[in-house]
């Protein structure tokens, strides 16, 4: 089997931990890294042996020996990076959120499908095994009637607000940043269309530091949420039934354990009847995404069940309708 040409954009620690996540993927070569920064690009391609290195995200659009396009820059940068390896005619996986806005991210999708090409939105929780068995076990009955999410995702980096996370100009803030998780996972637990979305948020100079937001459903289902770049929180996913719950601890995100308990186990506190899946990974975890991604393109598929391009674009929307609520706007919101 050949090996897969990738390219990776942007030489931050995201892009590290992806890059490192490849070195576990059969069949599949780091061939060329970009930064803005020459230096930046040639120490991270010196860090994982990558044979090219651009200063110039224009000029590997032109390198017609790379295959996949793996873009972990700041969101802000995601449109204008994207389409321009779309437009090319690359595979393009692209890190949370694929756009600020659902503007954006649909004419991103509208690009990938007119150049009938590979595109995924990189939320990489959905493709560890621990997560896809909290999805089974969800919606196969083994909880019962599905009743609440309760999911929290937070940390407090306020340290040093100089950085782009709190910074308005920037699109900063948690839900962008953090809240986008425990949003899509709730979109994978109990769908995408939630009856009533409630919110509120602590903004801190154009930035939300934290907030909450709630789903309810028209068959009285909950999910409440929460999340935080201003606030170390408690991170975690409840999930409750009729029969029992599903339980993902901290680093619910990049998961490798999941537990279901029934609800007697639950109440006595007794954890002999639990059900544990527990699958260590090497690394970073990326390597499920990357061999997914990587798999679907060989085959010739355009976009990943796990993450449909349809759900991406209904995330964004979502996203949009939070911020409208508490109002926070960004200036891509007015192009």
């Amino acid at each position: 089997m050949k090996q897969v040409k990738w390219g990776i954009v942007g030489t931050g620690n995201i892009s590290t931990q992806f890059a490192q996540g490849l070195q576990f993927v059969d069949h599949a070569q780091i061939a060329a890294v970009a930064s803005r920064s020459f230096e930046g690009a040639k120490a991270f391609a010196q860090k994982f042996d990558i044979p090219k290195y651009y200063s110039s995200y224009e000029d590997m659009a032109k390198d017609k020996e790379l295959e996949i396009i793996y873009i972990g820059t700041p969101h802000p940068q995601h449109y204008e990076n994207v389409m321009l390896f779309l437009e090319a005619g690359f595979a393009v996986v692209c890190e949370k959120p694929l756009g600020v806005n659902a503007a954006q991210t649909e004419k991103m999708i509208a690009k990938a499908r007119e150049k009938n090409v590979f595109f995924l939105e990189g939320m990489w929780t959905r493709f560890f095994p621990a997560f896809k068995q909290a999805v089974e076990w969800v919606h196969s009955g083994r909880i019962g009637q599905p009743k609440l999410i309760q999911a929290v995702f937070g940390y407090d980096d306020s340290g040093d607000k100089r950085q782009w996370r709190f910074q308005h100009d920037m699109a900063g803030g948690a839900l962008l940043d953090v809240g986008i998780y425990p949003l899509a996972m709730t979109f994978a637990m109990f769908g995408s269309d939630p009856a009533k979305v409630s919110t509120a948020a602590c903004i801190e100079n154009g930035v939300d530091e934290y907030n909450t937001f709630t789903f309810e459903y028209s068959d009285g289902r909950i999910a409440v949420l929460s999340d935080g770049i201003g606030i170390k929180l408690d991170n975690s996913v409840f999930i409750g039934g009729t029969k029992g719950s599903v339980l993902l601890g901290e680093g619910w995100w990049h998961p490798d354990r999941v537990e279901f308990a029934p609800w007697g186990d639950a109440d006595t506190g007794i954890s002999q009847d639990r059900d544990v899946f527990h699958q260590p990974y090497p690394s970073s975890g990326f390597q499920y995404e990357a061999e997914a991604v990587q798999r679907y393109f060989l085959d010739g598929r355009k976009e990943a069940p796990e993450m449909p391009l349809d759900e991406t674009l209904k995330i964004a929307r979502m996203l949009d309708t939070i911020r409208k609520k508490w109002p926070l706007l960004y200036r891509e919101d007015e192009e």
